[in-house]
């Protein structure tokens, strides 16, 4: 299985605005096996990395509890910033860093970018084009099945939760396509509680791995959020299902550039809507890096901004406040809705 440095490189190999320079890795041995496929420098620690006048951007792709800590050092260094999700593991780290990223005129932009897809920008596509007429109701589904049976080292990602590990995709895609979060109503538990690596080693489980969301938009609609690290055969694994007065559009995936987009008319039959060009196949992780180099290029605004990584942390950190007080919590930040990618318009 691919480690996500490695996929991020091989597509960045890619790119036409993108110029790898080289990479860091608390593991020397690790950065060196990989500066030899991908043909960079290797530097030995974050500081003579950004202390390099060549290098214009920094990707982070270390721990999520870390991540708020690496930023802020990137940021100090004067550098442009894409981070793997999350921004941060708090909403006061994630303003502080969008504050920070402001006041020095960087750029700051966070995965996760999937709403960049090609199935996803079609379904944007059609909401834009009023095919739905108004949302009032949203569906979204994270089943993850269960992450200790196939990845080698699970540990990291029950304590982190599965709301902040992969709900976070649902929610990047649905407030990308449908605006910014009021409030939010959690309830979260432990439903398998003892895991075992695929060492065979026991292990327990502390953070909620099943998280239900009752979501409510600045637009009036309703979203559910239902995530957990347990269910395996779910028919709706990870779908998006978006109903409207005109019908319901069913999105196969949050991450998947080409999964199935459907449109059910209200009485209707369903109706699979094609993708506006020919889809990546799988998730491309790094588009989000060259759409952000290439904002960077054209002085333009990039899509994945640092305001919507942290309305999205603002949400999370609602809905744990929310499972742990049994109240509802409202959200108070806000964003502006990317612009969809250029083949979609």
């Amino acid at each position: 299985m691919k480690k996500y440095k490695q996929i991020y490189l091989e597509q960045i190999t890619n790119y036409n605005n993108v110029h790898l320079v080289g990479l860091t890795d608390i593991v020397s041995e690790r950065a060196q096996e990989l500066a030899t496929i991908y043909n960079c420098a290797v530097y030995p620690d974050l500081e003579t990395m950004v202390a390099d006048e060549k290098i214009d951007l920094v990707v982070n792709l270390t721990i999520h509890h870390v991540h708020a800590e690496i930023i802020e050092q990137i940021l100090q260094a004067n550098k442009h910033v894409y981070t793997e999700k999350p921004l941060a593991m708090n909403y006061k780290d994630a303003k502080r860093l969008v504050d920070l990223a402001e006041k020095k005129n960087l750029r700051l932009s966070s995965a996760p970018i999937t709403y960049m897809g090609e199935a996803q920008q079609t379904a944007a596509q059609q909401i834009a084009a009023g095919i739905l007429g108004k949302i009032r109701l949203v569906y979204a589904e994270i089943n993850h099945d269960r992450i200790e049976t196939w990845h080698p080292n699970p540990i990291p990602f029950f304590d982190v939760g599965v709301l902040w590990d992969v709900g976070i995709y649902a929610l990047t895609v649905c407030t990308a396509l449908m605006g910014s979060v009021k409030r939010v109503t959690g309830y979260g538990k432990v439903i398998a509680p003892t895991r075992r690596t695929l060492d065979g080693e026991s292990f327990q489980v502390t953070t909620p791995d099943f998280i239900i969301a009752l979501i409510e938009l600045q637009n009036g609609g309703l979203m559910r959020l239902t995530c957990n690290f347990y269910a395996n055969d779910s028919k709706q694994d990870h779908a998006i299902e978006i109903h409207g007065d005109g019908g319901m559009l069913y999105l196969g995936s949050a991450h998947d550039y080409s999964a199935p987009l459907e449109f059910i008319e209200f009485g209707g039959e369903p109706l699979l809507i094609p993708p506006l060009r020919e889809p990546y196949d799988g998730t491309e992780y790094a588009r989000g890096l060259e759409d952000l180099a290439e904002a960077i290029l054209k002085n333009k605004p990039h899509r994945a901004s640092g305001d919507h990584a942290a309305h999205i942390i603002e949400i999370m950190e609602a809905i744990d406040t929310s499972i742990a007080t049994k109240q509802t919590v409202d959200v108070h930040s806000n964003f502006i809705q990317p612009e969809m990618m250029d083949w979609a318009f």
